[in-house]
């Protein structure tokens, strides 16, 4: 079998992996209950774990805001290339007379107990865990804020999974955490998603990985999903131009309301093709854009230090972002001035459109936006703005 395990990395890498593992199926059971493979394929005996790496200098690009759109193509690019790699690894499974399945992208989750609006939801559980599956294959390690980091690439990649029923040797279990404790991800999440002094344990293949406590995953949905983009200092947020109220809250069972809330009154919410429906139709639907509002946590993390120190000051000094009336989300270069919506936030723009009455323009009116929610609030805006 040791030949197989070699045609399927060797395969991974030559469709664009960085790296590629295996894991047996007890290293899986000996770690959260996410990484169990039963709930996809019963008869998995092996998992194939492979990354794709993110540009870095769009990524760096995308920190300073001096771009949005390209590195959501090149987060459609990598999530692409992830797909193609796990086609080709069930294909050559299957040839070889196994059962095989590639596990899906981000925002596929595992249907909630007692709840059948997938709007309702609030817990998030994966069909399966990649990220899991990827220490179980010796690809990685969790660093402080939960994302698995490489030694050469940190935590600027995407993470892609095949179950087999193959029985494949397992590769060695990294042992040395390119994680230092730097602790950088917890003072660039917009929500404090992460603490930056108490710590959880938790057990992935065997392996006791020490991470920083997290709040609940509605409170990160709310600041990935662009609700609130404003960081508490004031000086500085995401690629979100909205607002909800300050400060998000702190307990479960409110910060989960709100987000079921935001959810409903989203229009993103509500269309036939997003990236909740179906992530693989929407990867591959060339008029769909991928917009990135996020994810600093992970942006931020490169192996060296100085690195992920540049990358912080490039993104505190970045400023806040606005709506502008042409459409575009684009860092502020004046006053700022918070406007409310139907939609149960607030949003950002430029005081000098707003009162010269930009808004109400026709080529303003008109103007496309890049998200539904944008769309839907540049109408608002037409209509309250001040006509001079």
């Amino acid at each position: 079998m040791h030949g197989l395990e070699a045609l399927l990395k060797q395969t991974a890498r030559n469709s664009g992996a960085i790296g590629a593992g295996i894991a047996n199926r007890e290293r899986l059971l000996q770690s959260p209950p996410s990484a169990n493979p039963d709930y996809l394929l019963s008869s998995t005996r092996s998992a194939i774990s492979f990354a794709v790496a993110i540009d870095r200098q769009i990524l760096r690009r995308s920190l300073g805001r001096e771009l949005w759109l390209e590195h959501g193509e090149e987060l459609k690019r990598v999530q692409q290339r992830l797909y193609a790699i796990g086609d080709n690894l069930v294909e050559l499974l299957t040839e070889h007379g196994f059962d095989a399945v590639a596990v899906d992208g981000n925002d596929t989750y595992r249907p909630q107990n007692g709840v059948s609006d997938p709007l309702d939801m609030t817990e998030f559980v994966p069909d399966f865990s990649h990220r899991y599956g990827a220490v179980a294959a010796g690809l990685g390690r969790l660093g402080w804020s939960g994302n698995l980091l490489t030694p050469g690439h940190g935590a600027t990649i995407i993470l892609g999974t095949v179950l087999t029923s193959a029985t494949l040797e397992p590769d060695p279990l990294m042992q040395e955490n390119p994680c230092d404790r730097c602790k950088l991800c917890t003072s660039v999440c917009p929500v404090e998603m992460m603490s930056p002094r108490d710590s959880v344990e938790v057990v992935v293949a065997g392996i006791t990985e020490v991470i920083g406590r997290k709040q609940p995953n509605t409170r990160c949905w709310v600041s990935c999903g662009g609700y609130q983009g404003l960081h508490r200092s004031g000086k500085w947020s995401n690629w979100s131009p909205y607002r909800v109220a300050k400060p998000v809250p702190e307990d479960k069972k409110s910060i989960d309301s709100l987000l079921i809330e935001l959810r409903k009154m989203d229009p993103e919410e509500h269309q036939a093709t997003s990236p909740f429906a179906d992530y693989r139709v929407t990867t591959f639907d060339p008029d769909w854009r991928f917009l990135a509002t996020c994810g600093n946590c992970a942006n931020v993390c490169w192996e060296r230090r100085e690195d992920r120190v540049g990358n912080r000051r490039l993104l505190v000094a970045s400023g806040q972002v606005v709506l502008r009336a042409n459409g575009l989300r684009e860092p502020a270069s004046g006053e700022i001035v918070e406007l409310e919506t139907p939609f149960g936030i607030k949003v950002t723009v430029l005081g000098d459109e707003y009162k010269s009455g930009a808004f109400t323009r026709p080529s303003s009116a008109d103007a496309p936006g890049y998200t539904f929610m944008d769309r839907e609030v540049l109408k608002h805006l037409a209509a309250i703005s001040p006509s001079l």
